[in-house]
């Protein structure tokens, strides 16, 4: 009877997470990012909201636009999951090149955020992410600065389930001022206040909301008593304006950093060379396909090998193709590897001329019981010189029907 209690709670919890993932309702089309974690954001960052109470993100300079995306929430696929984040700070361009220089859109997740859909080790990492419905389940709550006078009355906006567009201010609600945002902090500022003060919020989709302040105290949270509604609308993430004719999409799926390994001279996805040999990833002699090709010297029993950091899972694929061309006569001349089973000879069927191999990973060692896999390694069988060509690395997807679930 408990064990049946127990499992009864369990599938209520089940659907209950469920739901809450699927009920965000999207702004945007799914687009691809890039994330890292950050330990300093427990006392709030510089959209002006304090102490964070969701999970919380610093995107690049650029994509924050002096404020621009304070707010918004987005919906992350990563490999572990699917993260609700609301944009609290920036990641200013100096002193995170790296990173935030703007190259691709890139958000500083809270380390409490980072660390439910990122195992321990991975520094950083593509995504696919959307802009949806914050779903604050309260109003809107404005926010008053520490050092706020009848002179001088800078607040900023929280909880907003769409991005805020402008705020205005009047003294008889009929003659209606426009504000800026004020550099990178998100605030608003009156200067020389009269009270009954009315201010109305404008949301990107172009609703106006109004409330009204009847006294001025400092650091306080005033409830507006409105919220934004839900619109039935689609908008660019970058630049906020409304998208006429949205694509058709489901759920956000988890960016491919797996299937595609070498192309043209790079290593794709999540996929990095941790070869000993110093393959030359950028041959340019009549290569397989495109321009590009690896060319590698397995004198000495040299290895080549790469590794992906994020591990694909062993349920989305089934085998590993590629091209290669020796240039000497190859019987089971080379031997490949997946992570740590048994090695698996290779023969090539003529000298200096590439054909295609496809060795399913069950002929590698793994089990269905695996989840999850790592790198390959090629080792030459030879004391002498031995050239062997690579080109057109890739997983070949198993029958498993991604719908963006994990």
């Amino acid at each position: 009877m408990i064990n049946s209690i127990k499992y009864i709670i369990f599938w209520i919890s089940l659907l209950r997470l469920f739901s809450l993932i699927s009920s965000y309702t999207p702004y945007s089309e799914c687009t691809q990012g890039r994330i890292t974690g950050y330990d300093e954001y427990e006392e709030g960052g510089s959209c002006g909201f304090g102490i964070p109470k969701m999970y919380g993100a610093a995107p690049n300079e650029a994509f924050y636009n002096l404020g621009e995306k304070c707010g918004i929430c987005y919906e992350l696929v990563g490999p572990n999951g699917v993260l609700l984040f609301m944009v609290d700070s920036h990641c200013p361009v100096k002193g995170n090149e790296h990173s935030c220089s703007g190259d691709m859109l890139h958000f500083d997740l809270h380390k409490n955020g980072f660390d439910t859909i990122v195992d321990e080790g991975i520094g950083r990492l593509n995504v696919t992410f959307r802009m949806v419905s914050c779903d604050h389940k309260s109003n809107m709550i404005l926010k008053t600065k520490k050092d706020v006078s009848k002179y001088f009355f800078s607040f900023v906006i929280l909880y907003h389930n769409i991005g805020l567009k402008k705020v205005y201010y009047s003294y008889d609600n009929e003659t209606w001022t426009g504000l800026e945002r004020e550099g990178d902090y998100n605030h608003w500022t009156i200067r020389g206040v009269e009270l009954p003060l009315y201010i109305q919020l404008e949301s990107i989709s172009g609703e106006k909301v109004e409330t009204t302040i009847n006294e001025i105290i400092a650091d306080n949270y005033y409830d507006t008593g409105v919220q934004f509604s839900v619109p039935n609308k689609m908008y660019d993430p970058f630049s906020l304006k409304e998208i006429k004719s949205p694509k058709v999409e489901g759920c956000c799926k988890l960016d491919d950093a797996y299937t595609d390994i070498y192309y043209e001279g790079k290593y794709l996805g999540e996929w990095q060379d941790i070869s000993n040999c110093e393959p030359e990833n950028e041959y340019s002699e009549n290569c397989y396909e495109g321009k590009k090709c690896i060319k590698v010297n397995f004198k000495d029993w040299n290895v080549y090998q790469f590794f992906n950091r994020i591990q694909p899972e062993t349920k989305r694929y089934n085998a590993i193709k590629f091209a290669i061309k020796t240039e000497n006569t190859c019987d089971k001349c080379l031997k490949i590897k997946l992570d740590d089973y048994s090695f698996y000879s290779i023969s090539t069927s003529e000298a200096g001329k590439w054909e295609e191999k496809v060795l399913t990973l069950e002929e590698l060692g793994l089990t269905s019981s695996t989840k999850k896999f790592r790198k390959f390694m090629f080792q030459g069988s030879k004391k002498d010189s031995q050239i062997i060509y690579f080109d057109s690395i890739k997983l070949v997807k198993s029958d498993y029907d991604d719908q963006g679930e994990f």
